[in-house]
């Protein structure tokens, strides 16, 4: 894998299922579980496109952490919430993975490949976050803005608060240039 190292952003969006949304607030943090980055988009643009890319597109094969071939389940996004994040403090731990194509691919499969390793980036570790906004996934689909709705301390940064109102592994998906 082509790992490249990247400016530590100021706020990332991560894509998560609602079943974990409580955790996620309670810890103050994403956590990598079986991977050694968690992920993340820069700009809700990104992630918009990201998921027409990823969990948007039912039956898609993706390999998984360690390799495993599985295919994206129906998308259903009221499973799903939006976190907006603001990091805590400012790690040198951010990466790019550039997606890897054999040798040869067609230059469309090549442009494709490079258009999707831009859209998001790794964190290595578990990342804490100072600031959380939750966007309803369903409104962003339709409207592509955030809108919150309720406020939580958050114990693990000082003087911060969870603004939330309504997150997806590393899971790599297969180049397509449909």
């Amino acid at each position: 894998m082509a790992y490249v190292k990247v400016t530590p952003p100021s706020v990332v969006y991560h894509l998560t299922r609602m079943e974990n949304l409580d955790s996620v607030l309670d810890d103050g943090k994403i956590r990598r579980f079986m991977d050694s980055e968690c992920w993340f988009c820069e700009s809700l643009g990104k992630m918009k496109a990201y998921m027409e890319q990823t969990v948007m597109c039912e039956g898609k094969p993706y390999y998984a952490v360690g390799g495993q071939l599985c295919r994206y389940p129906k998308f259903v996004p009221e499973d799903y919430v939006l976190l907006k994040l603001t990091p805590c403090g400012y790690e040198d731990n951010w990466y790019r993975w550039n997606q890897e194509i054999p040798p040869g691919s067609p230059k469309e499969l090549v442009q494709a490949a490079k258009e999707f390793s831009g859209l998001k980036i790794g964190y290595r570790g578990d990342l804490t976050f100072r600031n959380a906004e939750v966007i309803d996934v369903r409104y962003f689909l339709r409207r592509r803005s955030c809108r919150a709705s309720r406020y939580r301390p958050h114990r693990n940064c000082r003087s911060s608060y969870l603004n939330t109102s309504s997150v997806n592994s590393g899971n790599t998906p297969i180049p397509s240039t449909a």
